[in-house]
């Protein structure tokens, strides 16, 4: 309500200013439709009927119709066109109502030259510069109005709402002032072979501004520059033909507003996808913190379990297997000495299958030996040498001083791909090479396991348990992994810094 009351003041005083460059009051019109709701509009065209019958008045028109039809259907061919094609919502962002907002005030602007030319031919019966020259004036007008106006009017907006931004900026700190200065320097000078060589460089800081700082601080620049052209006389500006400079200003200003526009939505889509990136890069840290969470917490149960299995089960069965020996000893009976050795060897081997599932849920040899000793000698050594497979691995490096979580992943990943290689076949020999290298922030650590099985096929829709296996472990640690199913040197991969405790 207080943009409606100052909008006919608003009117009058760019009305005031309009000239051979551009027809103000069109601009002002856009965008306050564009700004106002729907439900306010009525009261804006009847605001601005009133406020041009009054001006026709005191400029002295003597045809108060043409004048009072001048009036109303410009403003309904703009209301039209943005209610048309502009979808019109005040909720949109400035940078990504411009580009329609051009359109539509381009189209608005081709209309109401033809109704206005008309207005104008019915009223004198004949048209001071003739039909093209009249047409693309009143056309030009509008649109070059429309060009400076509404951008100007949405920054104003966005200062006075969420959007602001330093007033400073919209003044590019400074920069500003560079065309307009450029143009009032050079109408200082007596002579210029040609007019365009003062507009030339004008433009050049022009386009700088849209380009570095956004369509914000280049519209203020190009209204200062339009306003440095109408009010400084430039040398020889008179050769240019009737229409060229007004044109030549509509298409720069199109042009820098296009430039500012396109580097706002370039720089507003690089923030969203920094923020996105940062966010994933927060959801992924807390999704390998609460991966580490799980393993470690796995790994506690597997201990506990297996230390529940040895000292429980596994003493009962060495306790099953000594009463055993104890009742063969004293036993004649042939029948059942045989019977009894028949149970003794099957608790044997249910004693040997039991070591066997300790091993798996949790290696004894790593929290005694560490990871050094548990890839060279610990139980998948053994399973490979036990299939005839040549097993050789190299070490280098403080691995035995690795977090737990860490030393846990790393066994288990060999453990999964030497388990997958003796029951698949890994061509007869396997080399897993740990490297740790130290460096000034982090130790670099880098786990090579080779094969020559050779080409191997792998469904990727389903790749298995054990590759899934190494992966997640693999991702909880925070490592990069790499599987190569076409060759084996090396079939798996996995890289990881480490940040290392002082020795």
């Amino acid at each position: 309500m207080i943009w409606l009351l100052l909008y006919p003041f608003a009117w009058l005083g760019l009305f005031g200013i309009s000239g051979m460059l551009w027809y103000l009051p069109a601009g002002l019109r856009l965008g306050t439709l564009w700004l106002l709701p729907r439900r306010l509009w009525p009261a804006m065209a009847a605001i601005e009927i009133t406020t041009l019958v009054i001006l026709g008045r005191t400029l002295g028109y003597s045809s108060l119709t043409g004048w009072l039809l001048g009036a109303i259907i410009p403003w309904c061919i703009y209301a039209v066109v943005l209610r048309g094609i502009g979808r019109h919502g005040r909720g949109t962002p400035a940078y990504r109502a411009l580009p329609r907002l051009l359109v539509v005030g381009f189209v608005a602007a081709v209309f109401n030259s033809l109704l206005l030319t008309a207005i104008d031919l019915n009223d004198d019966g004949s048209l001071a510069a003739g039909l093209p020259p009249t047409l693309v004036s009143f056309a030009l007008g509008d649109f070059a109005g429309s060009v400076l106006v509404v951008p100007i009017m949405l920054a104003l907006t966005d200062q006075f709402g969420p959007e602001r931004r330093p007033w400073p900026l919209l003044l590019a700190y400074g920069v500003a002032l560079a065309s307009p200065a450029v143009v009032l320097g050079l109408a200082l000078l007596p002579s210029i072979e040609a007019p365009i060589y003062p507009l030339a460089l004008a433009l050049l800081p022009l386009f700088l501004v849209a380009y570095r700082y956004g369509w914000r601080p280049a519209m203020v620049s190009y209204g200062l520059l339009c306003l440095a052209l109408t009010t400084a006389r430039l040398p020889n500006v008179e050769q240019l033909q009737p229409g060229q400079l007004p044109l030549l200003m509509a298409m720069v200003g199109c042009a820098v507003l296009l430039v500012g526009v396109s580097t706002e939505t370039l720089r507003t889509r690089r923030r969203e996808m920094d923020e996105i990136v940062q966010a994933l890069r927060t959801r992924s840290a807390e999704l390998a913190r609460a991966a580490n969470r799980m393993a470690a917490m796995q790994e506690q149960e597997r201990r506990r379990i297996g230390v529940e299995l040895h000292d429980q089960i596994g003493q009962d069965m060495t306790a099953i297997a000594t009463r055993l020996r104890i009742v063969e000893l004293t036993a004649s009976n042939p029948t059942v000495l045989e019977g009894l050795s028949s149970i003794s060897s099957l608790v044997t081997s249910a004693h040997g299958h039991l070591r066997e599932v300790i091993n798996e849920l949790h290696p004894a040899v790593l929290d005694r030996f560490g990871l050094t000793r548990a890839i060279a000698e610990g139980p998948f050594a053994e399973l490979l040498r036990d299939r005839g497979v040549l097993y050789t691995s190299r070490v280098q490096g403080r691995v035995d001083h690795l977090p737990d979580n860490i030393a846990s992943a790393l066994y288990r990943i060999c453990q999964e791909a030497v388990t997958n290689g003796a029951r698949h076949g890994c061509g007869g020999r396997m080399h897993i090479r740990l490297v740790l290298a130290p460096s000034e922030n982090a130790a670099e650590l880098t786990m090579e396991i080779e094969d020559q099985a050779g080409a191997i096929i792998i469904d990727p829709n389903r790749p298995g348990r054990g590759l899934l296996n190494i992966r997640d472990r693999a991702d909880a640690i925070g490592a990069d992994y790499r599987f190569d199913p076409d060759g084996g040197m090396p079939r798996h991969r996995v890289h990881l810094w480490v940040a290392m405790p002082v020795a």
